[in-house]
Formats: C-alpha cells, structure tokens, sequence
C-alpha cells in the first residue's frame, strides 16, 4: 500500500503539471485583456500598457509561465490582478464556507440517495420500483438553480422558515443541501441499485439465504458492503467538484465561497485567481481519488495494489 501511494503521488505531480499548463494556454486563449479591465473602458494606451507592464503581462507566454511556476514552488500563487490581495488569502476566506457547503450537499446526496438505492433494490420491478425511479429520472433532469428558487420561494418566502441566501448559519445551509441532495441523490440511487441487484445474484448471496440467513442480514451484512464500491468512487468525485465549488448553487443562494470566486475571476480574466483555484480543485480530485482507493481495501478485502 505505502508503494502504491508514493507512485500515485509521483504521478499527481505529473498531472498537476499537465493541468498547470494547459490552463495557462486556455487562459491565454479568451480574447479578454485584465490590464483593460483593470484600467477601465477609457483609459489610455499609455495607462493600460503600463499596469501590462507592471502585471508582466508584456513578456511572452512561455517567460510569464516559468515565472508562475518559479513563484509557486516556494508557495506564492501569486496575487489577485483585481482584488490586489494574495490569492493564497482570497481562496483561504472563501474555503471554509465552500467545505460547509459541500459537506451539507454530500450529506444530503447520502441520506436521500442511499436509502432509496436500498429501498429500489429489494422492490425491483415492483411498481413501487418505478414510481421512485420515474420520480428519481425527473429530480435527476431538474435545473438546480429552478429548484433552488423554488424552494427559496415557498420556504424562504411563503413560509419563512430558512433564509433567502447568503452563508448564516445552520439554517442557511438547509435549503442549498436539500437543492443539490434533491438533483444529486438520483445518482447515487442508481449506482447502488445497480450494484446491489449484481451482487444479489452472487453465490455468497444464495449460500447465506440456504443456511437460513434473514434478508435484512444478508442486505446490511453481505450485499451492501460489497455494493458499496461503484458509491464509493462516485462519491470521491463527488466531494472533490463540491469542494472546489458549485457555481450554480452558490449563485442561486448567494453563497460566498470558492465558485463565485472562480467564476468572478473568468469574467474579469483574474489569471493568478484562475490558477489558483483550477490547482486547488485538481489537488482535491486527485487527493480524493487517492483516498478512494485506500477506502477499497477497508470495504473490500479481496482488492490488493501490488
């Protein structure tokens, strides 16, 4: 195992590498330029090329990349062409209020979307089976952000039991999660269904029902562990994209973190923001990924990495 994480580290820096570059070139491949925006629609020549200047943004690509990199081994990611505020600093303020966020949505994912996988199972093709399926298939194919004010309407206005938006408290995070749990769940549902129906037909299955096991032994004993593992690598994915910030949903509730933060930094070609929080949501992905494959060994002892 520890082998097996130092080749997998040896290879997320090669990864991270790839990624670095390539979206340094998309960024210099959007016909924006930042020492404009930054200097404002009637500026002169004489003022935008100077902010170019002292932004670097008058030395070729390849100079303005390796300069990047030389900064960013020893930890710098820069500074913010917009905000004029290390990004390392920006990304730390918004960070805590992304992991809320995305803990709240994953959670709610889970506990909506695990249950129904379970109860969908042990009903399959019964009719209680497709209308939760039918009723997953639409909450799967809903815009988020439809959702979410719809349920902003009717529980932050009609009946105001939550807040309208913004990051306040517990009772903020409730409708933003059960947005995302609602449209996300589905998924879940169906991954674990699938395997759970795989794995119901197995041998070890049939052997425990034949020396008398209860079907609920057999579902949380024997066939959810090993039904867990397609859930596993899904939700890795999963908790890494909601770690690094779900655009639509902190837009929708005005949710200061790291998405709005992102997206703010595309529309005013922010480079140093850009680049800190593509890598930032690399680093989670792979880091996550990584973890999901230690987590195979403890569910499932018959996995081995040589």
């Amino acid at each position: 195992m520890l082998s097996f994480i130092i080749r997998r580290l040896g290879a997320t820096v090669i990864v991270l590498f790839g990624i670095s570059v390539l979206t340094f070139i998309l960024i210099y491949a959007i016909p924006s330029d930042p020492a404009r925006i930054i200097a404002g629609q009637h500026a002169s020549l004489a003022t935008i090329k100077e902010i170019r200047h002292n932004l670097g943004l008058d030395k070729p690509v390849p100079i303005q990349y390796i300069d990047y990199m030389g900064r960013l081994f020893h930890g710098n990611l820069g500074t913010s062409f917009i905000y004029n505020e290390p990004v390392t600093q920006l990304i730390m303020s918004r960070l805590g209020a992304t992991v809320e966020l995305a803990l709240g949505c994953w959670i709610a994912e889970l506990l909506i979307g695990i249950p129904l996988g379970i109860f969908t199972a042990r009903r399959a093709r019964k009719p209680s089976d497709y209308v939760v399926s039918a009723l997953a298939l639409i909450a799967m194919s809903l815009p988020v952000f439809w959702l979410g004010l719809i349920l902003m309407y009717y529980f932050g206005f009609i009946h105001p039991w939550f807040p309208l938006g913004g990051n306040s408290g517990f009772t903020s995070l409730i409708l933003p999660s059960l947005t995302y749990g609602v449209t996300g769940a589905a998924v879940y549902m169906r991954l674990l269904k699938s395997s759970m129906l795989e794995v119901m037909n197995q041998d070890y299955i049939r052997t425990a029902r034949a020396k008398g096991a209860g079907e609920n032994r057999i579902i949380w004993r024997h066939a959810l562990r090993n039904a867990l593992i397609p859930v596993i690598t899904y939700g890795s994915i999963d908790i890494g994209t909601l770690l690094s910030g779900v655009i639509l949903i902190e837009a929708t509730f005005n949710w200061n973190g790291l998405g709005m933060l992102a997206y703010q930094a595309i529309q005013q070609s922010d480079i140093p923001v850009i680049m800190g929080t593509v890598l930032l949501t690399a680093v989670l992905v792979v880091l996550f990924n990584l973890l999901t494959d230690i987590v195979y060994v403890f569910v499932d002892p018959r996995i081995r990495y040589d």
